[in-house]
């Protein structure tokens, strides 16, 4: 007998109906670019981890790809993170062209033009061929930038309509005080997908085809015998944002490799579903359910955070087109203290990597039906409650009908 939740998860949720949506969401060109002007502009945006800028002078450089803007990130002097568009205000050019390292300037490589931590111009060659140059008013264009948890996020607004806090809301508070900042051996996987962004959020958020899709990887930890139909622990909405609480097979008995690699891991793995001595938050796990293996936190529109007793790893999606997203999957893990604890996160990391390739196998072809625009409704199950409510949220920023 299943020890999921049962199947009235939307039914918590007046506002939402349970009938079909609309798929032009998913492929029109224009909806997409309303898509990016109404919702992905005006947000905060993951660029990294405090633990990167740890010291005055340490930076790094990020890509912003649905802006076409890169963006470096450094610990400033007054021990403040800042944020600033890589670019020279004297002629474009882009300031910073290594990906991290640490300063105690930035200088621009085609004319020498100077900048201190706190992005003021500090020197100019030939200055006296400028006459009417006025230092004091010339620095590298600053972002609002804001830290949540050792997170570093930041706004493309000058003014942005909700501070971070704001923003993050009640998800955001009700995960404060997991030990973020243990996880800081890190992995990651990144690529571009010919799908639309909604699809790859999608994707991770629900776990009905955990038997069919991942039946040789992660479906025995995720689904079996007490849950045949990957049913999931919980579904909560917090404002825009949601969090899905996934089940895990505590009899799950893992094979001979897998089960030596579980033993040595300094945290538990995501696919392992076994359970560790961490400390919980309130948001994680919310009805403490013995079966939790782990919460699919989604800050909208694309930032995911997928959250284990002993890693963590988050998805970050970029929207390039209606039908191609920029995808970076980054894992955090607690250091390997041993050449066997090496081992079993390595496993771990190739576990998880196959299992979110299957993930990603199906998200292309979809995107190509779709935009036949010959499937007009998707049908959302009662436990695809994440995906129905991000159609919602989507609909809503956008002045739309469901």
């Amino acid at each position: 007998m299943s020890q999921a939740t049962p199947v009235n998860l939307t039914a918590r949720y007046p506002d939402l109906d349970n009938g079909p949506v609309r798929t032009d969401i998913y492929w029109q060109p224009e909806i997409f670019d309303q898509e990016i002007e109404r919702i992905f502009r005006p947000t905060w945006h993951c660029v990294g981890r405090e633990e990167e800028v740890a010291q005055t002078g340490e930076f790094f450089v990020k890509e912003l790809p649905t802006f076409e803007l890169s963006v470096i990130v450094v610990r400033s002097e007054d021990g403040a993170v800042r944020a600033f568009l890589n670019a020279c205000p004297h002629r474009g050019n882009q300031v910073e062209l290594t990906a991290c390292g640490r300063r105690s300037a930035f200088t621009c490589k085609f004319h020498a033009w100077s900048y201190d931590l706190e992005g003021r111009l500090k020197s100019v060659p030939d200055e006296a061929g400028f006459p009417t140059l006025d230092k004091a008013a010339i620095g590298l264009t600053e972002f609002p930038c804001d830290t949540w948890q050792g997170f570093i996020f930041v706004n493309l607004e000058d003014n942005p309509a909700a501070s971070l806090a704001d923003y993050l809301g009640e998800q955001g508070a009700d995960l404060e005080g997991y030990p973020f900042d243990q996880g800081t051996a890190r992995f990651q996987f990144a690529g571009e997908v010919e799908t639309n962004w909604k699809f790859l959020v999608d994707s991770f958020c629900e776990t009905y085809h955990v038997p069919f899709l991942h039946r040789r990887t992660i479906h025995s930890t995720m689904a079996g015998p007490d849950n045949p139909h990957g049913r999931v622990v919980d579904v909560r909405l917090k404002g825009d944002h949601r969090t899905t609480s996934v089940w895990g097979n505590r009899a799950y008995e893992p094979k001979s490799v897998q089960g030596m690699a579980l033993t040595h891991t300094p945290g538990v793995s995501i696919t392992s579903a076994g359970a560790d001595t961490v400390e919980l938050p309130r948001g994680l796990n919310q009805t403490r359910s013995p079966n939790w293996s782990i919460d699919v936190t989604v800050f909208f529109p694309g930032f995911v955070c997928v959250i284990g007793a002993g890693m963590y790893f988050t998805h970050q999606m970029w929207p390039l087109a209606a039908n191609r997203t920029r995808w970076e999957m980054t894992g955090y893990l607690r250091p390997a203290g041993s050449a066997a604890e090496r081992f079993g996160q390595e496993h771990a990391m190739v576990e998880l990597r196959d299992a979110v390739l299957e993930d990603a196998n199906t998200l292309e072809r979809m995107q190509r039906n779709v935009a036949t625009g010959l499937i007009r409704h998707f049908h959302f199950h009662d436990h695809e409650l994440s995906l129905r409510y991000q159609h919602y949220t989507v609909c809503k920023y956008l002045g739309i009908q469901p």
